[in-house]
């Protein structure tokens, strides 16, 4: 995981977040989680990662300061 604001991606499900009071974002610990506890990855790390099981698999990557303006 990088330190860099412009380097994190966080993963996002629409679906997870409406039916689990707003804990659409993914946490490698915990599973799906709100926004604070995501998992924040590199955008390197990004191109291999597999996205996580998600209600009408609709996980996506989303960059973690388009998030942050949203969701944080």
């Amino acid at each position: 995981m990088t330190s860099e604001p412009g380097d994190c991606w966080v993963v996002y499900s629409p679906n997870e977040s409406a039916i689990s009071d707003s804990a659409g974002f993914w946490s490698n610990e915990f599973g799906w989680v709100r926004f604070d506890q995501a998992t924040r990855f590199s955008t390197e790390e990004t191109g291999s990662l597999p996205l996580p099981t998600s209600t009408g698999r609709d996980a996506r990557i989303v960059p973690w300061q388009e998030a942050t303006r949203h969701y944080g």
